[in-house]
């Protein structure tokens, strides 16, 4: 299979479109399609990562992942990126950082990120360094 089908057959797991709902199983479908280039299943890793979707919350992984979708032009990976600066998750806050990557996330042609980083660049987090 390539990274695609790996990604699509993952994307099933985790809504139980057609097979058994099954994260961990979603976890590794996306794991294998990352390592084949899916800069998607990335994204969809660090979501995992995030939440505990199939594997144990880890803000750092998460962050990564979004990273490493962000600097391949995924605006959904942008946005969390500018979102995890602009909030202090795990990174330090860093308006500024925060700023580029949303502003590149409204360049995207995804319109979900676009509405996202604009919602995002209107909060004004208090900026405290992470402890």
């Amino acid at each position: 299979m390539n990274g695609q089908e790996y990604f699509e057959l993952a994307m099933k797991h985790i809504y139980g479109d057609g097979v058994p709902e099954d994260n961990a199983l979603a976890f590794k479908l996306l794991a294998q399609a990352r390592d084949l280039g899916h800069i998607e299943a990335a994204y969809n890793l660090g979501i995992c990562y995030h939440y505990g979707y199939g594997v144990s919350i880890d803000l750092k992984k998460a962050f990564e992942l979004y990273l490493e979708s962000a600097n391949a032009g995924y605006g959904k990976g942008m946005e969390l990126v500018g979102r995890f600066y602009n909030r202090g998750i795990y990174v330090n806050p860093d308006r500024g950082k925060a700023e580029n990557w949303l502003n590149k996330a409204m360049e995207s042609s995804d319109p979900d990120a676009v509405e996202e980083a604009k919602k995002e660049l209107a909060f004004k987090a208090p900026m405290k360094p992470i402890q």
